[in-house]
């Protein structure tokens, strides 16, 4: 197994750069403000930025959460050792597949809440999905909406292990035989074997596959995201300089200088 640490977060996006140059001129304990109405009334433009700033931050942090996953992966000393019990390799294993595919499917629903704030589009939960984005989107956004296919068509195989996991309480660990590889984990503490099984060779197979899966899906996805939080870009800066022509602090000048060395 590669023993590499995949710095997997959304720096290399052009987006990301144009958020934090919008926000880092504005400190908000600067402004006493009473409630979020009246500071959205007053600085709609920095309200903006800090919703848009919410919704990044929980991207990206998805993204930064799924980087413990080949970390999990290449612990060494098996059964790890607890105050309560020991943990096996069968569970060790298990629990590392539910937290891939419980992060990892949540990518998806974020980007989407990430669009919804980014647009304004004021879709309600319930519609945030691929099919309402495909109505909003076709005709003022296509090259968004293009973005979101992409990313919704990225890792759907971990999305239906996720699927059968949740619904139905199955979970693929990649043994062949899982069954038979829970016997042998609760039966090496106790020094006891099982005829023609090899549990190292079949946990090692297990956890290359299972990292194999989790680091190409993860950096398909993050590539997807990448291209999509770049192409809402344009539509970020200019909305936040529109807004920001209303604004009462005026704090709009640091954010014109990067949008002329950008144009």
């Amino acid at each position: 197994m590669n023993n590499e640490y995949y710095w997997w977060d959304l720096e290399e996006s052009r987006f990301k750069g144009v958020l934090y140059d919008s926000i880092n001129v504005y400190f908000l304990h600067d402004h006493p403000y009473k409630n979020w109405d009246e500071f959205a009334e007053a600085d709609p433009h920095m309200a903006y930025a800090h919703l848009t700033w919410v919704r990044f931050n929980a991207l990206e942090q998805q993204f930064v959460d799924l980087r413990v996953i080949p970390q999990m992966l290449g612990v060494e000393s098996i059964p790890l050792k607890s105050s309560v019990q020991d943990i096996n390799r069968y569970d060790w294993l298990k629990s590392i597949v539910d937290l891939a595919l419980f992060r990892f499917s949540s990518l998806r629903d974020i980007a989407f809440h990430f669009v919804n704030e980014v647009l304004e589009l004021k879709l309600p939960d319930h519609m945030i999905n691929i099919k309402q984005f495909g109505k909003v989107l076709r005709e003022n956004h296509p090259e968004i909406l293009e973005n979101l296919k992409v990313l919704d068509g990225t890792g759907v195989s971990l999305r239906l292990d996720r699927n059968e996991r949740a619904h139905k309480g199955f979970c693929n660990l990649y043994t062949d035989d899982d069954q038979m590889f829970k016997n042998m984990s609760w039966a090496e503490p106790h020094s006891s074997q099982i005829s023609g099984c090899d549990l190292i060779a079949t946990y090692e197979a297990s956890r290359e596959k299972i990292y194999s899966i989790v680091v190409k899906e993860v950096s398909d996805a993050l590539s997807a995201c990448i291209g999509l939080v770049d192409d809402l870009y344009i539509h970020y800066r200019d909305r936040y300089e529109m807004l920001s022509v209303s604004s009462r602090s005026g704090i709009s000048q640091h954010f014109h200088l990067h949008q002329a060395k950008d144009s």
